[in-house]
């Protein structure tokens, strides 16, 4: 048995839109006893990879919110009082309900309420049977037997799901109401006393005051029936665990992590041999109390009280877990040095500290009690004190001790883990691992509120415009770029280097978008188009500037490429208008606007005339297709650029403000090529703007430089100032808008 998902409603900063989180399947692989301890530890490797589920999000995400709410509902009861507080509650919702229902609502009204219009609390809890031999005993309340539905059999040999919903609500309807006039008419005869936002406040306060009564109850629902189960226990069913964050507690956390083990290890094993030594302790100590000290205390006894009313007997009560509940201590060896614990350094003991942890969890349940319940383990923000590269190989580490463990233990069928974590390292760590954004789910938040984005291959490629190898080719581009794409406000997609280098600089000193975590990624234009489905899936504001790229090679009457055009372009129609190929090379720019004209399979004749109607004298490019806006160049002083730069040219090329931009664009061109006789020779009065795209062509093996080049003069030079291109201004005064609403 395992748990599938847990969805959520109106908690915390969850919404009254309801949202699911999926867990990994952790149906465990058979391994043959005569298995290479190597093979061994790469199958667990894998398994723990593909079976783990990741949670990942910023800081109040609403990580900790999920794992504190599974702990909640795994010893709650049916009928159970004081399980939440208002602060558990949306106090968006609340708030919004007490202005809707009572702020402005005679005394009639509010008693009018119907029930079923009362704030509450609503999870479902989906379970899936994967084994014949789960414990059905489980499953002997009427809630339960209810709620099992059989399923199709599939890869993980499924053989049906239980759903449990599950409402923390109003139990006495007419009480409730009571209170809620009783608020409504408080402090009315006060009015001297209290102004009327004060007393508004109050009147409020004692409104969110109600939901941590004993008003709510908890309540268990079979499908399908309106009537509670009268007695239930997810106590039977649901074992959750915790590693909370930051296990370094003192300079003898290990020691105590590594006493527990060896207790619990005590309490599962019968050891003979020791239990016979501590009864001979035992014994030792009983002969030589009664030899030499009980005589002694007797007879202080006696001469206060009769022997007979105060007759003693001492006994030792030596056990092994008294024995061993402080008597561990851990120490490093290094070389013939054993160095204590609190030398180590707080990540390496965070990393020994889970371990242990795990260790201890494991030994802790019989095999009857993992197999026949949901066995969780959450493990908190692994990365506290660890390094990079500590982070990264964390699954690893962890899969070999499971793998160690496991092969003494034999297999533990539905051993579920839950890591949660803002570690792009980690994240790493899985996606590579096992190949996969399976079992990924993503927090994030949409307006005031939390969402759950449950990641996976399928919901990636299916019914979207990306097949197999371009899949591929993200996730190694995911492991590359590092994955910080899931913790980022929003994302910039660039073409090169010398965007990248520009907006990474213009991002940093803007007064708005420097105080926000921008990912920018730079992505040839071939394949920009490739991570739209996954910035979609995710809901990540997404801007991309991508290069017009105007196709540029004539044909001769036999249809061979004869010359590349080597002048600008100022108008579209003449140059393209007969065109039997699309006018720009440009797929991630061809994706978009096949987008527009919602036309997937879109050719050259319906690309050119879109891309021309767009673009007639406009100096910018835009399409917006929800989170995801796209930007390129368009007519430019005159000429229509082909890049990020010669866009730079057309726009700084003119003679306007003393020609303070003109200025600066030629020391940039002079810097990039100090000694290239095509830009020494410019100056003030050339026409820069009729040479833009020669420019450009010259600049092609310096476009490092450029970037470059602008921040080092921007810096270093007071007199030097360069104008952003419209496309440019246009996406990142997009993000400005995105940020401040």
């Amino acid at each position: 048995m395992y748990l599938k998902s847990l969805s959520i409603k109106n908690y915390r900063k969850y919404g009254k839109e309801v949202q699911t989180i999926n867990f990994a399947h952790s149906k465990w692989p058979e391994i043959p006893e005569d298995e290479d301890e190597t093979e061994k530890i790469n199958i667990t490797e894998e398994y723990i990879s593909k079976s783990s589920s990741l949670i990942v999000g910023k800081n109040n995400s609403g990580k900790s919110t999920i794992v504190k709410l599974l702990n909640t509902l795994q010893n709650s009861k049916s009928g159970s009082r004081s399980v939440f507080k208002h602060t558990d509650f949306n106090l968006k919702i609340l708030s919004d309900w007490y202005h809707e229902n009572i702020d402005n609502k005679s005394e009639e009204e509010i008693k009018s309420i119907n029930k079923s219009h009362f704030p509450k609390l609503e999870f479902q809890l989906i379970l899936g049977i994967d084994d014949g031999n789960d414990l059905i005993s489980s499953f002997e309340d009427i809630l339960i037997l209810s709620g099992i539905e059989t399923v199709e059999t599939h890869e993980n040999q499924e053989i049906a799901e239980v759903t449990i919903d599950v409402k923390y609500e109003v139990v006495d309807e007419v009480a409730f109401l009571e209170d809620l006039v009783k608020i409504k008419t408080s402090y009315s005869n006060d009015s001297q006393q209290y102004d009327e936002l004060y007393k508004k406040e109050l009147q409020y306060r004692q409104f969110l005051a109600l939901f941590s009564s004993n008003y709510f109850v908890l309540n268990f629902y079979p499908i399908g029936r309106e009537e509670p189960a009268k007695e239930f226990s997810l106590s039977s069913l649901l074992k959750v665990d915790t590693i909370e964050a930051n296990t370094v507690k003192n300079d003898k956390t290990l020691s105590q992590a590594y006493n527990k083990i060896v207790s619990t290890y005590i309490k599962n094993n019968d050891i003979e041999e020791i239990n016979s030594l501590v009864g001979g302790i035992n014994y030792q100590v009983k002969g030589m109390i009664d030899a030499n000290i009980k005589d002694i205390l007797q007879s202080a006894v006696s001469s206060i009280e009769s022997i007979k009313n105060l007759k003693m007997n001492l006994h030792p009560d030596v056990t092994l877990e008294k024995i061993f509940a402080n008597s561990i201590i851990y120490e490093y060896q290094e070389g013939n040095n054993n160095i204590p614990e609190s030398q180590f350094g707080m990540g390496y003991t965070n990393l020994m500290v889970i371990i242990a942890k795990i260790v201890d969890y494991i030994e802790l349940y019989s095999e009857k009690d993992i197999n026949g319940s949901v066995n969780i383990l959450c493990i908190e923000e692994p990365e506290s004190f660890m390094h990079p590269q500590m982070q990264e190989l964390f699954i690893k580490n962890i899969s070999k001790a499971i793998a160690t463990l496991l092969g003494k233990k034999q297999q533990l069928d539905t051993f579920q883990i839950i890591i949660t974590t803002h570690s792009t390292h980690i994240l790493n760590s899985k996606i590579q691992s096992g190949n996969t954004l399976n079992n990924i789910s993503y927090l994030g938040q949409a307006g005031v509120n939390n969402i759950i984005k449950n990641i996976s291959d399928d919901a990636i490629v299916s019914g979207r415009d990306i097949d197999n190898k371009a899949y591929e080719y993200i996730k190694k581009y995911l492991r590359l770029e590092v994955s910080d794409i899931f913790f980022a406000d929003a994302v910039i997609l660039v073409e090169g280097v010398s965007e990248e280098t520009y907006l990474r600089y213009e991002i940093d000193k803007h007064p708005i978008l420097k105080n926000h975590h921008i990912k920018v990624y730079r992505i040839d234009g071939a394949y920009a188009h490739q991570f739209i489905s996954l910035l979609d899936l995710l809901e990540i504001k997404t801007v991309i500037f991508t290069d017009m790229d105007l196709k540029r090679k004539e044909k001769d009457e036999e249809g061979k490429k004869i010359d590349i055009l080597s002048y600008n372009i100022n108008d579209l129609n003449i140059q393209y208008a007969n065109s039997t190929e699309c006018l720009t090379t440009n797929s991630t720019l061809q994706y978009f606007i096949k987008k527009e004209l919602n036309d997937e399979n879109a050719k050259y004749d319906k690309i050119n005339p879109k891309l021309i109607e767009m673009l007639t004298d406009k100096d910018e490019l835009v399409i917006i297709c929800e989170n995801i806006s796209m930007y390129s160049q368009g007519k430019i002083n005159g000429y229509y650029a082909t890049s990020f730069e010669e866009a730079i040219v057309l726009t700084n090329s003119i003679n306007e403000d003393k020609k303070k931009y003109k200025k600066s664009l030629i020391k940039l061109l002079q810097k990039v090529h100090p000694k290239m006789k095509y830009f020494e020779d410019i100056d003030e009065n050339s026409k820069l703007a009729d040479k833009s795209y020669m420019y450009q062509v010259k600049l092609s093996d310096g476009k490092s430089k450029f970037s470059t080049g602008i921040v080092y003069l921007s810096v270093t030079d007071e007199d030097f100032s360069i104008k952003q291109p419209q496309y440019i201004e246009s996406g990142l005064n997009s993000l400005c808008d995105y940020f401040e609403e």
